[in-house]
């Protein structure tokens, strides 16, 4: 059932390296919309393009709703880079340019917003691991610790980009003669992008429209071939769960008390049954003791509770129920191609 937004809308976005998601709600925790689009990731795509997507998001979201731009009251970013000043002027700019003028816009690294959908929060540890890593500790005082989040050209250890990156040089590695396997990671590799032999890859990604996008979906079918015993496989994702640990181990360096709170994830590899279990094992095996939360919302609907926490400050229960009674319910509308699916 599609609940009726009331008087005053709020606006969230979560923009992943792979794609962006927003949400439109009430002050009341009413979602009635979520949107799905493209990667707004300005570090991997041009910002012209970032902007023109956004702006086809919000022109089909004000086609279901009616022009309310004015009934604005607040719009909250998480973004890749949302704590560059460059990246949160970009943002706010292109709002003004839609003709949206709420009463606050904020833009935020991207790692609030699961953040905030696991603790209804902006305090805490929290690590990612999806197209990108990276792992960020907001304390109490504002003051923020990170590691990692470098982006895929010199960083994203551990991610899903790793992961599919370390599997294709395997691959072209049996392929020149420099290793060998058997083709048991060759195989499925090439299957995996609908590809006959080692040499067709160069085309199919160097001349793919997201080619960083397509290498990091690689990563879910490296873990789902670990989880059926492939013994390359198993090992690329082990070193990518050390990796991971070596994040939050250098922000545990320089803030021991950050090793007292609670260990949020999120990301497309930590969806995965077996990621997730082999990491908590990793984990406990170096003596942490800390307590690991998944939140049972996407990272967007954690933006939208950052937006209702500028402006109403504390979630009251009645709100939080009616957040995990309409987020499900929402209408779902997908950009993509250049099309509205709506």
């Amino acid at each position: 059932m599609l609940v009726p937004l009331n008087k005053e809308i709020i606006l969230a976005i979560d923009g992943g390296g792979t794609k962006t998601d927003l949400a439109a709600g009430d002050i009341n925790g009413n979602i009635g919309f979520l949107v799905s689009g493209p990667s707004t990731n300005l570090k991997s795509r041009p910002a012209a393009k970032v902007k023109e997507d956004l702006f086809r998001m919000l022109d089909s979201l004000f086609r279901n709703i009616g022009d309310r731009s004015n009934d604005i009251a607040g719009v909250s970013v998480a973004a890749a880079g949302g704590d560059r000043p460059e990246d949160q002027a970009k943002w706010k700019e292109w709002f003004h340019q839609y003709g949206i003028k709420p009463k606050s816009i904020t833009v935020m690294n991207d790692c609030l917003a699961p953040l905030a959908a696991a603790t209804k929060k902006r305090e805490g540890l929290v690590l990612i691991a999806g197209t990108g890593s990276i792992a960020y500790y907001f304390k109490k005082n504002g003051e923020t610790i990170r590691a990692g989040g470098w982006g895929y050209l010199f960083g994203d250890e551990g991610s899903g980009y790793d992961i599919g990156n370390q599997a294709l040089r395997r691959v072209l590695k049996e392929h020149d003669g420099r290793r060998y396997d058997g083709g048991a990671l060759s195989l499925p590799v090439l299957e995996h992008f609908g590809l006959e032999h080692p040499m067709e890859l160069i085309t199919h990604l160097y001349e793919a429209s997201y080619p960083r996008e397509a290498i990091a979906s690689l990563g879910r079918k490296v873990i789902e071939l670990a989880s059926a015993g492939n013994k390359d496989a198993l090992e690329i994702m082990l070193e990518a769960i050390h990796e991971l640990e070596m994040l939050l181990s250098a922000i545990h360096a320089k803030d021991e008390e950050s090793k007292n709170s609670s260990l949020v994830i999120s990301g497309g590899l930590f969806q995965s049954a077996f990621f997730k279990e082999a990491f908590e094992s990793s984990i406990k095996g170096t003596g942490a003791v800390q307590t690991i939360v998944q939140a049972d919302y996407p990272p967007v609907i954690g933006a939208y509770i950052c937006a209702l926490l500028d402006l109403v400050g504390d979630i009251p229960d009645k709100v939080e129920k009616s957040i995990e009674m309409s987020w499900q319910t929402a209408k779902r509308i997908k950009i993509d191609g250049g099309l509205d699916n709506e």
